[in-house]
């Protein structure tokens, strides 16, 4: 019997995978994995003759199924799958758990969000994500008893800590290792030492949001994250020092692989860099036994065994990237060979881009067409800097002083990167920003199968105009999109406070701008099971806007049209600070919302009347709700959060969803305001003639949607703001309203249609 190409095997084992984890995690019971298998192989017993290749697929295809749903099995025994399981179905909501957990990476006195393997203490065993409690700093490698209670899905769930008790003191185990690495780092590049853990052992926890934005729209966010390209710059300094030390290659290549598992091991076992791992080690054994092994062949057999590893590596982005991206490079490697050195450079990189614009905008809505260019410039820049830390790290338990030169010679390079990053991320419509999901995907999809044709064309000159148009188009079209979306941020010259009332629907979205280009987002508009405010508008709009992070997030209240799009937004840009009514909801999206907060660490406030938090001069003051008042039983409407906004002598209101009784509530306390965000989407239940006589706006919005069945706004309300003068905007005509003030006066409004 031929042998079937490696690839295609890959490729059904992996078809396999996908149904073995619909079957056991679209079911409870899971029976459905033991049944399908046997479709394919009885496919393949009569077929093992006539057509080898055929029977060969059905047996992957249901060897993958079997392996998935056990992998699936696998996870859902795990603390976080028991847990998850438990408050998907209701029972144990809320409760206490108690776990032993050896932590993988110190904590600071400060707290934050910290990964750690159970240790005991329950039947249930695995990984966990641990929501560390403040001023109880801890070192990696410790023994902890931790009690708390646990929120999110398995995926994105945390274990909340509310106890924690120090039980090993010495640090043990791969924390004990990462431990170690940090310090030195802390001790050797001190500011510089977030962006070393991030680059040498994978751990960003530490890292400033608006960096790891910026390294994103430079299209240079695979150097954040442990890639191949980190095991290829270890690999080939490790088998370099070994070649100085004269080793012989066969003793070579064994010490390099077993160098670079035990480095992998450090890390994690992350997808990207297993590819990476196998592929080096398959290669270097081919090579030592004199074997050619094809492109593809080597991916296949390397994706075989990182599904056979690690099966959930199929559902992973950076994986997906990961062998996108080296397919990508091999390709055009091939295709440029005879090229000039330019097209040399550049065909891989392009290549790369295009193969990984799809996954990249399913996955994170932002594809760097600048990373063609940014990656030619940072790569050499990265293959100094990043055997330079690992080896002043290494050096500094032989000899700090010596350490401490050669870290900053490599610290010289991160700060050579950090001015690339920077300069790249701010060319005009370097990157092009979409929603997150099937639809960008399929469209840069496109683009890849229309560059695929064009390449294969007949070579004629009309074709070569062509495809130097096709390109050119690819590069500008979007960011001709791009360029006409910012004309809202035409204020950017002065130093103004901005609000930016987005058109979310039948929702509510505010996003203020501070003078010193910090945000604030107060609600993220609504979700519905067809749409994300948070992913399709909230997320963009930052991005679009060149915000490096998220400093405040307000949820007024829990309801889906305020609360709706927040995770995301959370997920994607990590607040410092979060604040919300703290009226506890059992609703799954406010749960949700919890899990969010939780899992990035932000500091958490229940907002109460008389709290004030002032950041670059922009004052934001509650005025509703106090704790007397949240504890009446009221409609979470009017538990929801009033919030005062002042810059200079100019103060603005956001109502939410409060109504009459908090209008009649807050009465004679509140005084005149600049601008009115209107009560509860413009309905009757808000805005009392009274109200407006005592706010006395000059300027009024209503955040409403289209032809939305509520009535809102109620013409009453239109009709009495019309009354009292004041001009009135509405998103669901005007678009996304924006208001500048410096301060003294309100400098601008004005609207975008979409």
């Amino acid at each position: 019997m031929a042998r079937p190409p490696i690839a295609w095997i890959a490729a059904a084992f992996a078809a396999g995978l996908a149904v073995g984890f619909f079957l056991f995690i679209g079911s409870e019971r899971g029976n459905g994995e033991l049944v399908v298998p046997a479709l394919p192989v009885a496919a393949a017993v009569p077929l093992r003759r006539r057509a080898p290749l055929v029977a060969a697929l059905a047996l992957f295809t249901a060897a993958g199924v079997l392996w998935g749903g056990a992998a699936a099995r696998e996870r859902a025994v795990t603390c976080a799958g028991v847990w998850s399981g438990e408050g998907r179905s209701g029972v144990g909501e809320g409760r206490t758990r108690a776990v032993l957990l050896r932590l993988s990476d110190p904590v600071p006195d400060s707290a934050g969000v910290t990964d750690a393997d159970v240790a005991g203490g329950v039947t249930c065993g695995g990984a966990l994500r641990v929501r560390w409690p403040e001023h109880r700093a801890a070192r990696g490698g410790t023994l902890w008893v931790v009690a708390g209670h646990w929120s999110g899905e398995v995926e994105r769930g945390v274990l909340v800590a509310r106890s924690v008790r120090l039980i090993g003191a010495a640090p043990e185990g791969r924390g004990a290792l990462r431990d170690a690495v940090a310090s030195r780092a802390e001790r050797l590049f001190g500011a510089r030492a977030a962006m070393v853990q991030a680059l040498v052992i994978g751990r960003r926890s530490g890292l400033d949001p608006a960096i790891r934005e910026q390294y994103v729209r430079a299209g240079l966010a695979h150097l954040l994250a442990i890639s191949g390209l980190h095991i290829g710059f270890f690999a080939v300094w490790v088998g370099f020092l070994f070649e100085l030390l004269r080793i012989r290659p066969r003793p070579r290549v064994a010490l390099t692989v077993l160098a670079l598992a035990g480095y992998i091991w450090m890390l994690g076992f992350p997808a990207p860099a297993m590819r990476a791992a196998l592929m080096f080690g398959v290669r270097a054994v081919a090579r030592v036994r004199q074997r050619v092994l094809a492109p593809a062949g080597l991916l296949g057999v390397c994706a075989l065994f990182l599904l056979l590893l690690e099966p959930f590596a199929l559902v992973s982005a950076g994986a997906w990237l990961s062998f996108a991206a080296v397919w990508a490079v091999i390709w055009a490697g091939r295709i440029s060979r005879h090229w000039p050195r330019p097209g040399r450079l550049i065909a891989p990189a392009l290549a790369a881009t295009l193969l990984t614009a799809p996954v990249s905008a399913l996955a994170f809505g932002t594809v760097a067409p600048i990373g063609v260019i940014s990656n030619l410039v940072a790569l050499p820049v990265a293959g100094v800097a990043v055997p330079g830390l690992v080896i002043s790290l290494a050096l500094s338990w032989a000899s700090f002083p010596l350490a401490q030169l050669l870290a900053a010679g490599s610290g010289a390079a991160l700060a050579v990167l950090d001015v690339i990053a920077r300069g790249a991320a701010w060319v005009p419509f370097g990157h092009v920003v979409s929603i997150a999901g099937w639809e960008p995907a399929a469209g840069w999809a496109g683009v890849v199968v229309v560059a695929w044709w064009l390449w294969n064309s007949p070579r004629r000159p009309w074709l070569l105009a062509a495809r130097i148009a096709f390109t050119l188009a690819v590069l500008t079209s979007t960011s001709v999109l791009d360029a006409l979306s910012l004309d809202v941020f035409r204020l950017d010259v002065c130093r103004c406070l901005q609000v930016f009332f987005l058109d979310v629907g039948q929702g509510d979205a505010a996003l203020l701008r501070t003078p010193e280009n910090h945000w604030i987002v107060i609600d993220g508009g609504p979700r519905t099971p067809d749409a994300d405010a948070g992913r399709r508008t909230v997320i963009p709009f930052l991005r679009r806007a060149r915000a490096g992070g998220v400093s405040i997030v307000v949820a007024t209240h829990g309801d889906a049209d305020h609360l709706g799009g927040l995770p995301a937004v959370i997920q994607t840009f990590p607040p410092r600070l979060v604040l919300e009514p703290g009226e506890p909801l059992g609703r799954p999206l406010y749960l949700e919302f919890l899990a969010a907060v939780e899992a990035t660490g932000a500091r958490y406030r229940a907002a109460r009347s008389g709290d004030r938090i002032a950041l670059d001069g922009v004052t934001l003051e509650v005025l509703s709700p106090d704790s007397a008042w949240i504890a009446r039983p009221l409609d979470v409407n009017d538990h929801g959060v009033v919030l005062r906004v002042t810059y200079g002598s100019v103060r603005l209101l956001f109502q939410a969803d409060a109504g009459l009784p908090v209008e009649a509530h807050l009465a004679g306390r509140v005084g005149s305001v600049e601008l009115l965000k209107v009560g509860h989407h413009g309905s009757h239940s808000a805005t009392s003639d009274a109200w407006l006589t005592e706010l006395a706006p000059h300027d009024a919005v209503i955040s409403v949607g289209r032809h939305n069945h509520y009535g809102h706004p109620a013409p009453e309300v239109v009709a009495r703001l019309a009354q009292h003068g004041i001009t009135v905007m509405r998103t669901d005509r005007d678009g996304t309203i924006t208001f500048s003030t410096d301060g003294a006066r309100a400098h601008d409004v004005f609207a975008r249609l979409h």
